[in-house]
């Protein structure tokens, strides 16, 4: 199997390597991305046990990025991802 992005973009074959956990596309090594998965166990009426360690979830770019509100874990990924692009000099501005 190929490379979803690979083969869209018309860059031709790469062999994939791993599947999207929310949409199913095939990806390769460059487009996927390893993201944080929070276990969480519901108690009933109580409150929620997380429990430990975290999982492991693989992504595409376009999953990442949707979901990048809704779900913490990428939200906070998100937010590592531009502090290491811009540096800390931005992240020092904007608190």
């Amino acid at each position: 199997m190929d490379c979803w992005e690979h083969e869209t973009a018309g860059q031709g074959s790469v062999p994939a390597v791993a599947f999207c956990r929310h949409c199913g596309a095939a990806l390769c090594r460059d487009h996927a991305t390893v993201c944080t998965d929070e276990r969480v166990r519901q108690n009933g009426m109580g409150s929620p046990t997380r429990l430990l360690p975290d999982g492991r979830k693989i992504c595409c770019s376009t999953c990442r990025d949707a979901f990048a509100e809704s779900i913490p874990v990428h939200r906070d990924e998100q937010r590592w991802r531009e502090f290491a692009a811009t540096g800390p000099e931005s992240a020092a501005a904007s608190c």
